[in-house]
Formats: C-alpha cells, structure tokens, sequence
C-alpha cells in the first residue's frame, strides 16, 4: 500500500497561515483577558486595599532592613526586589517609588545606571564593600546634589579607590552637596598623598563625620554642627594643637558621640605636670553620651581635663604608655580617669545614674582590658568569652584599656579597684592569662569585699585558679588547709557567691600544692558551714578533674554540670608499651580519612 501526501497548494499555505495567525491572535486575546480577571481578583482580596503610600513605606522599610542585614556587594541585598515579583499592582508602586532605588548596587555598572534613573530625584546612599566597580562609583558621585549618605572604604593600595575620593572631596570644595547629612572615608595607611579635607567645605547639613588615616584642616567647615565625629589615624603633622581640638569641639555643641584615635594634641614623653588651665578654656559638651579616646596615656588624661560632659553614658579609653616613666604617666592620669569615670558612675544609691552590675577583665595581646556594665549579664558577654574588640553600647558604657609594663599590672588593677564603685558589682567575666599575684582577687574587687558577687566566670593562668580558691575559703569554719599563715577572721570573700563557671582550666597539684580538685571540695565545704555554700557549678574543657571529683562534689554543691572533658581517667595511664594494635597506615586510605 502506497501512502501519499495530499497535495498543497499555494492556496492552501496561505489560508493555513491565515487561521494559525487567528489562532494566535485568539490565544493573545484570552491570556489578556485572564490576566485582567487575574488582576480583577486580586483586587478584591484585604491586601490590595492598603493604599499605595502606605504600601510604598513598607516596601522601603522591608528595603532598609534587608540592606542592614547584608554587605553592599552580596547579591542577597537586592533579595528586596521580591515585592517587584509578586503582582502588576506591587510591580507599578515599587518602580513609582523612587526612595527605593536610592542606593545604588555598586558591584554592577549597569545596575547603577538603572537604580540611578528609577530614583529620579530621591536622596542617594552610596555604600561599597570589598567588591565594587570604580566607574559605578564615579557615576553615583556625580550626581553630588543628590547625596545624602557616602561610606567609601577602600582597602589599603587600592590607587583607584584613593583618586576616587580625591577626585570627590575635590568637587566638594567647589560644589555643593546641600543633602549631605553622613560622610565616611578610609583609603589605608599606606597611600600617597594623603587626603587632605580643605577648610572650605560645602555640605551645610553634614551631622557625622567618619575619616580614618585622612588629614584636614581643624579650622575647616567640616567641623561645625556635627553630631557624630570619629576621627582616626591623623598624620603626625596635622595633630591639632590642644586650643585648636578645643575651638573645633566647641562648634558642635550638640556632638553625642566622640572618638579620637591617634588624633589628639601631643605631649613631651618627659612630661611632669599636665598643663595648668583655667576652669573657663574647657569645652563644654552637653549632650555628648559616648566619648573614646585613643592615645598615649598623658595625652589622653590631658584631653579629659578639657572637656566638661555631666551626659556621658558610654566612655572608652584605650591608653599606651610612652617611652617616659609609666608609674609617673599612670599617677598622673589616675585622678583626671577617675573623675571621668564619676560622669558615668555614682555610689549612692540616691543618684539617678547606674552603678556596675557586671565586670569583665580581658588581655588581649599585652593590654589589660576592664569592661564596666550596668547590666549584670550582657547578652555579648553571655554568648562567648572573647577578648575581640566590642561596639561601643549602653549595656556597655565604660571600657578600659591599659597598655603599659607587665609590672603595673598590679598597680592598675589595685587602684581601678578604688575608683570604680564595685559593690554593686553581680557577675565578674574574666578571661586572661597574664601572671596572677598573692592577693590578687582581694586588689581586683578591693571597694566593698564584692559582697554582691554571685555570678563567676573564669578562664585564665593556673595562679588565678589557685588564688581564687584561696580567697573563696571560709575565714571561720575551716576543715581545709592554712594558707600563707592568713588570718582566719577575715570577712568571708564574695558572701553572694552562688554561680561559678570554670572553663578551659588545669587542676594540676605539680604546679602547686593548692590545685587539686579536693582542696576545691574542702573549700567548698568550708563556704557550706559558712552557709555561703554555691547552688550552681559548672565546668567545661577543664583538665584535671575526673568523674570521681564531680561525683563529690555534688554532694555540696545542688547543680554540678560537667562535660566529661577527662571523662576516661584511665586515658593518662595508658603507655606506647600498652598499645599491642596494629600500626594504622594512612596511605592504605584513598581518601585520606580515617574514622
């Protein structure tokens, strides 16, 4: 059987081209037509009822949220433009809200061009991180009447990066940028030359300046009105004079937040005597809530004595010794720190100010770092021990750091003990390891016997551990053994004490005869007949104590937590003469791993 194809005719092909065109033409007409019965719909549901403007600031507000929680250049802080996704309705009031395209995605050239024209007129936020397209930038800069917040931060060698904001503070000396309220800047150390922000300097409505390793000029325009001022890392030939800092200070009478980093007025290592001024030169700064200093030790002191603020809420002080004499620097500074540390905390109870509830004491590298908390746990605390530099907060508001020779670690210690009002203090944080010193609780918490001590944290050296149990011992019950001849009618350490954590610990009775686990037991018995005995202990990565130890001393102590760390107490017997298995050869494994 012979199948053939009917025959077509030019006729033919042109009436089926005609009724395919019908057919898609029809086709067309009934997508248009489900998409306006679609559109209808939603129209009817509770959602599409909120009016436009309303729906306009969620979008924006949903915009800034997801832009705070994500790096400039991470792809997910566009994730936002979901909204635009979802119906023709939400579509039309996302690209006729021009706020929402106001900040520039600046890892695409073409993304900037296109977020620049739906903006239209909108105030501009420029932010970049550790990936961005120059040309993107230098776009987004031109349009400078439009700015309103700018944030470069460049990486340290980035050349095109430097003549970016050189070519920027440039225009900003000739043009104005009326809408521009916050101004960071940060180019590294290591570029030449340095940015330099001129005396004139056209941005009337500028609130926070943030310049790090830039230069200006402390007559500049810049410095007047501000709110916020951070400047860090200034070259060592534009320091300003201390009259000069204090005239610029006293153009932002509504500063509230201060930080000066290697950018205060020097003084001679040699120095004696801070410099003598009259009670009328200091600046007085009403409103100021948090002030960081950062310097040398007497530069530092030197600043303080200048400026008056009854307001202060949060106050760090980063202090290095100079090349003089520190015990010297430190009894000269200690009397100006102290009234400082006045303006935040008051030992009466009548006052209105907050005393400390919390402390923790730190080493980071060769620093003796104090932080003083009005909250008895601070959530940044209760997280993870760290000795990582923290953000200036009111749960925070003082921090204190001191830089100077291993031996003035007592004095300072003893002394900050005396200033700061620590009877109130309810929880202690410490996690350090520079050498401890017979006494040494006792000078950390000499104001008021830390008789409101109930919550302990530890991490640190042996002697710490050790000088801890000495000073936890009953002064009256006794059953463990006399240390060092003390007397034993001393008032009992830490009365209040119900909480202890040791972490990252070592019992180790080689090192001394006061570190074994049933001296703790003793000392802990003694608290019980003191009826000062603990209600919780918990220890974790501590070494030295075994399953035998914790089973005791739960037998003092209500809550014992304990995890295991040396669970396998015969593990240390055990010799390379015990093993008889067979040698294992990782090169057998393919892989590389071993289970």
């Amino acid at each position: 059987m012979t199948l053939c194809c009917p025959k077509v005719t030019p006729d033919s092909s042109v009436l089926a081209s005609r009724a395919q065109i019908e057919i898609d033409d029809e086709i067309v007409a009934l997508e248009e037509r489900t998409r306006a019965l679609r559109t209808r719909r939603n129209s009817l549901s509770p959602i599409s009822s909120i009016p436009p403007e309303l729906l306009s600031a969620i979008f924006v507000h949903h915009a800034q949220q997801t832009q705070f929680l994500h790096d400039p250049d991470s792809p997910d802080v566009l994730s936002w433009l979901i909204v635009g996704h979802i119906c023709r309705h939400w579509r039309g009031v996302a690209l006729g809200t021009p706020e929402l395209w106001a900040t520039p995605f600046l890892n695409s050239s073409t993304a900037t061009d296109e977020m620049l024209t739906r903006s239209k007129m909108a105030p501009l936020n420029l932010k970049i991180g550790r990936r961005y397209r120059i040309d993107a930038i230098q776009k987004a800069l031109m349009h400078i009447e439009r700015l309103q917040v700018v944030s470069l931060l460049f990486l340290h060698g980035d050349t095109a990066g430097h003549r970016c904001i050189m070519e920027f503070i440039d225009k900003l000396s000739s043009c104005s940028a009326p809408r521009l309220k916050s101004l960071a800047l940060d180019v590294g150390d290591k570029q030449t030359p340095q940015i330099v922000i001129p005396i004139s300097f056209s941005a009337p409505n500028l609130c926070k300046l943030q310049i790090k390793h830039c230069d200006l000029s402390w007559a500049s325009s810049v410095l007047t009105g501000l709110t916020v001022l951070h400047i860090k890392k200034v070259s060592l030939e534009r320091l300003p004079t201390l009259d000069e800092l204090v005239s610029a200070l006293r153009r932002m009478p509504a500063l509230h937040t201060l930080t000066l980093e290697d950018a205060l007025p020097t003084l001679s290592p040699h120095t004696v005597s801070l410099p003598h001024k009259s009670h009328t030169m200091n600046v007085q700064l009403l409103h100021l809530k948090q002030l960081r200093l950062t310097a040398k030790m007497l530069e530092v002191a030197n600043m303080l004595t200048c400026i008056e603020s009854p307001t202060s809420e949060v106050v760090r002080l980063v202090c290095r010794a100079s090349s003089g004499d520190p015990n010297q620097e430190w009894n000269l500074s200690l009397p100006v720190i102290s009234r400082a540390l006045e303006s935040c905390f008051k030992d009466t109870p009548n006052d209105f100010r907050q005393v400390p509830r919390s402390m923790q004491l730190s080493s980071p590298s060769s620093c003796i770092r104090l932080h003083y908390s009005t909250v008895r746990n601070p959530l940044s605390w209760a997280r993870e021990m760290s000795c990582h530099d923290a953000d200036l907060s009111a749960e925070c508001p003082v921090i204190l750091d001191f830089d100077f020779p291993i031996e003035m670690r007592r004095t300072i210690l003893s002394d900050l003990g005396k200033v700061v009002p620590l009877g109130s203090i309810e929880a202690m944080y410490c996690d350090f390891f520079f050498a401890c010193w017979d006494g040494f609780w006792a000078d950390i918490l000499t104001r008021g016997g830390a008789r409101n001590l109930a919550y302990m944290y530890l991490r640190g050296p042996n002697q710490a551990l050790e000088e801890l149990l000495k000073s936890l011992r009953s002064r009256k019950h006794s059953v463990s053994r006399s240390v060092g001849g003390r007397s034993q009618q001393e008032p009992i350490f830490s009365p209040a004490l119900s909480h202890l954590v040791f972490h990252d610990l070592e019992f180790d009775s080689s090192v001394s005869n006061w570190m074994r686990p049933s001296d703790f037991l003793d000392v802990l018995m003694d608290r019980v007949n003191e009826g000062r005995g603990l209600e919780h202990l918990t220890i974790t990565s501590t070494s030295g104590i075994f399953a035998r130890d914790v089973q005791l001393l739960r037998e003092v102590v209500a809550d014992v937590s304990w995890d295991e760390y040396e669970s396998d107490e015969e593990y240390f017997t055990d010799t390379e003469d015990d093993y008889d298995g067979d040698f294992i050869d990782y090169e057998d494994y393919s892989d590389g791993y071993v289970s």
